[in-house]
């Protein structure tokens, strides 16, 4: 295994997004949220409900790419990694979008509003 593989059993999700070059994933909101925030490009391959209207949302941003889950070739997905490796437009907007995410309070906005719930 090359020395930049890790092998476990788990890992949990952000650690890996945010080491990562590119991210491929399903398109679910939590992943291209991950991939937002940390700064990293899509490559989705959606299958339901948000995955589809992710892909769509990172395509017209800017953000990064789709593919479908069935019918793709290596030659396909090779040249979508490529692509999207190569965007340094599309790596300095996910760049400043992460800074700007980094920015915002939304963990502690959101454990205040938990907090209110259990003080009622």
């Amino acid at each position: 295994v090359p020395d930049n593989v890790y092998l476990g059993a788990w890992f949990p999700q952000p650690s890996v997004v945010a080491k990562s070059d590119l991210f491929i994933h399903h398109g679910g909101n939590n992943s291209f949220c991950e991939a937002l925030r940390f700064g990293v490009p899509s490559l989705i391959m959606p299958y339901c409900w948000d995955g589809h209207d992710n892909a769509r949302r990172a395509e017209e941003t800017g953000v990064g790419n789709h593919i479908g889950r069935d019918g793709w070739t290596e030659g396909v997905l090779e040249r979508a990694i490529l692509g999207l490796l190569a965007d340094d437009a599309m790596r300095a907007r996910l760049k400043d979008n992460a800074a700007q995410m980094a920015l915002k309070p939304g963990t502690d906005v959101a454990a205040e509003a938990i907090l209110s719930l259990i003080r009622m």
